[in-house]
């Protein structure tokens, strides 16, 4: 008897919970954030891009922000930007405003390397190497709405390294880049 009663608690149960709607409301509104990377060194791929895009994700996270996924930030600041305009607080305020987003995080990268060579005269070291030849180009800006609020941070390196002791470029970028948006929410730098 009891095995029955269990069965028809847990079939009442199912049935009421297929029944019940599964759609969620947030009651807090979810500010988007434009994340832009134009690349004109080539360096940038796949898993460079989802790093950074992480970095950003820790300051603009769920609840209070979302990445827009859609691409549309991308193409437009993209067009603007892969001209060679000067970027100004005015400038990315009107493209967040085109772009339809609170937060826009733009990354624009002129070169990024880490080539190995060999040491030789004129090293900086003791030893014949090998070395990195550390290359870093890149502008990093970042604009907030609320309280038109724009920051802007560039990134120049061009530095041989010894290979034991140098951190790559897209390291480099990423920690630079999760200081800059920490800076602008008021959060300790890394």
């Amino acid at each position: 008897m009891k095995k029955i009663f269990a069965c028809l608690t847990f079939l009442l149960l199912v049935c009421f919970g297929i029944g019940v709607p599964q759609a969620a409301h947030a009651d807090f509104p979810e500010r988007p954030v434009g994340f832009v990377v134009i690349d004109k060194s080539g360096a940038v791929d796949g898993a460079v891009y989802k790093e950074w895009r992480t970095v950003v994700k820790w300051a603009y996270h769920f609840p209070d922000y979302k990445i827009v996924d859609s691409g549309e930030p991308q193409k437009i600041v993209g067009n603007v930007l892969k001209k060679n305009v000067k970027v100004t607080k005015e400038l990315l305020s009107a493209l967040a405003e085109e772009s339809q987003v609170d937060v826009l995080v733009v990354t624009k990268v002129y070169s990024m390397s880490g080539d190995i060579v060999s040491g030789g005269f004129g090293s900086p070291f003791d030893d014949d190497g090998p070395y990195v030849l550390v290359d870093l180009d890149a502008d990093l800006y970042v604009y907030k709405k609320d309280g038109d609020k724009f920051l802007k941070k560039r990134l120049r390196e061009r530095e041989l390294k010894d290979l034991g002791n140098y951190e790559r470029p897209q390291e480099t970028v990423k920690w630079k880049l999760a200081n800059l948006v920490n800076k602008m929410e008021g959060r300790p730098q890394i």
